[in-house]
This record gives structure tokens, C-alpha cells and sequence, in this order.
């Protein structure tokens, strides 16, 4: 039987059934290659979500940790003034969380990376500044100090060598007389070098604490630009004009109240103590 013979022979029914059930077949095709097709660009957006949360998990993270390190730093310029801290305990808490800026590099924006670059050279230059300034004042703080232990020792020599004259006679009286006369000069000249000192101390000291404000204050204007870029990097928004007009404000304010209390102070007049003895 020829082929077009066999084709004649089946039944019209049958063939109905065939393209149906084709056609069935290529409709489930195409609704599997879609869905198919659905589900790769589901999975695909899902893994681009994924990999945009890591990536912004990752850069928070890493710039919690930097402005942490920029905030220690400002921290460190405002405290040059706290003279019983040592300076190298005064910079190795700094040092210790500094690195934290330079992963900047590995996760920010070129923007970003300028704008931090900018703020940790004004950092170093306000350290440098300060550094200088700060080892003369040390220096002053260190003098007093000496003095004070001096004049404490000569006070007590010459109440000793008092109770000791009240109880002598004779050559030993005379003897101690000398000493006691010697203390009382000695105890004058140390306090005439503690007012010397005092008197360049006391100057030096208020004007590392108003430049360590100033710098302080310029370092505070330096950070908007790095808090600008990275919530720009955050998808956040931030008005800069504004937050740079509260920091002004209050930098302001703080120097008004400084001044306010070295004019009170340098008003006050100062007691001379009276020679012991």
C-alpha cells in the first residue's frame, strides 16, 4: 500500500486527534520555554538582589569602621590640650583604628575615595600642627611641675631646720641659722621661675586648646563631603548645606563659650603666695 493510499485509509477522527494532540504538545513547549525563560530572569534578579546586598552589607561595614577611625581622629586633635594624657597613649588609639580609611580604596567610588584622601591629609596636617605646639607646652607643664616638687621640699627642709633651730645652741644654732637663710632664698628664687613659668604656661596652654578647637572645626567641615559621597553610594539622601550650617553653628558656639570663660579666667586676679619661714 503506497503511502498516500495509507494516509486516505485513516480515518478523518484520527486524524483530528494527531494535529490535536501536536498542537497540545507545542502549547506545552512554549509554556515550558517561558517558564523556563520566567524563572532564569527571576533567578537572575534574585542573584543581582543578592549580590547588591552584600555589596551595600559590605560597604557599611566598611564605612561604620572608617568613620569610627575618623571620629577617633577628631577626638585625638580635640584632646592635644589634655595634658595628663601622654601623647603617645594620646596617638595609639588612633593608629589603632586608622587602617580602617584605607579599605575605602577596595569598596568606594572614585568621589568617595577623593573626598576621604582629603579629609585624612587635613587630619595629618592638623596633627603635625598640633604635635609641634604641644611639646612646648609639655615642656612648660613638665617645668611647673619640677618647681612645685622643689618648693615642696624646700618648705619642708626649712620647717625641719626651724624645729631643729628651736632646739640648738651655741655653734649648732648658728650653723643652722645659715641653712635655714639659705632655704628661705632658694624657696624665693623657685617661685619667682614658677610665676616666670606660669606666665608662659598659662598662654601656651590656651592656645593649643583654641587651635586644637579650630582644627577640630575644619576637620568637622571636611567630613560633610565624605558622609555626602557615601550616602550617595547608599542610595540615601543628604542635605549637606544644611548639616554643614549646624556644624558651623555649633562650632561657633562652643568658641564663644571658650572665649567667654579664658576672659573670665584672665580676669581673675592672681594670689601671690607669701614666703614660708
Amino acid at each position: 500500500m503506497g503511502l498516500i493510499a495509507f494516509m486516505e485509509a485513516v480515518p478523518a477522527t484520527v486524524w483530528g486527534f494527531l494535529v490535536g494532540s501536536f498542537i497540545t504538545v507545542i502549547g506545552v513547549a512554549l509554556t515550558n520555554a517561558s517558564n523556563t525563560k520566567r524563572l532564569r530572569l527571576q533567578h537572575a534578579h534574585e542573584r543581582e538582589l543578592d549580590a547588591r546586598a552584600r555589596d551595600l552589607s559590605m560597604r557599611r561595614d566598611v564605612y561604620l569602621n572608617a568613620f569610627e577611625a575618623m571620629a577617633t581622629g577628631m577626638t585625638t586633635v580635640g584632646s592635644f590640650g589634655e595634658l595628663d594624657i601622654p601623647f603617645q597613649d594620646l596617638m595609639r588609639q588612633y593608629m589603632g583604628k586608622a587602617g580602617a580609611m584605607g579599605k575605602i580604596t577596595i569598596v568606594g567610588r572614585e568621589e568617595t575615595i577623593r573626598a576621604v584622601a582629603d579629609f585624612e591629609q587635613a587630619l595629618t596636617g592638623a596633627f603635625m600642627r598640633l604635635s609641634g605646639q604641644r611639646n612646648g607646652v609639655d615642656q612648660l607643664y613638665r617645668r611647673t611641675r619640677e618647681l612645685e616638687a622643689k618648693l615642696e621640699a624646700s618648705v619642708h627642709e626649712q620647717e625641719r631646720l626651724a624645729t631643729l633651730l628651736e632646739r640648738a645652741d651655741g655653734g649648732d644654732q648658728v650653723a643652722l641659722e645659715r641653712s635655714l637663710e639659705y632655704e628661705r632664698r632658694r624657696t624665693r628664687q623657685l617661685r619667682t621661675e614658677q610665676q616666670d613659668v606660669e606666665a608662659a604656661f598659662n598662654p601656651a596652654m590656651m592656645g593649643l586648646i583654641r587651635n586644637s578647637m579650630q582644627e577640630v572645626a575644619e576637620l568637622d567641615t571636611m567630613i560633610v563631603p565624605v558622609v555626602r559621597c557615601v550616602r550617595n553610594e547608599l542610595g540615601l539622601a543628604f542635605d549637606d548645606a544644611f548639616y554643614l550650617q549646624l556644624i558651623r553653628a555649633g562650632h561657633e558656639e562652643r568658641a564663644k563659650s571658650f572665649e567667654g570663660f579664658l576672659q573670665a579666667s584672665l580676669g581673675t586676679p592672681d594670689v601671690e603666695q607669701s614666703d614660708e619661714g
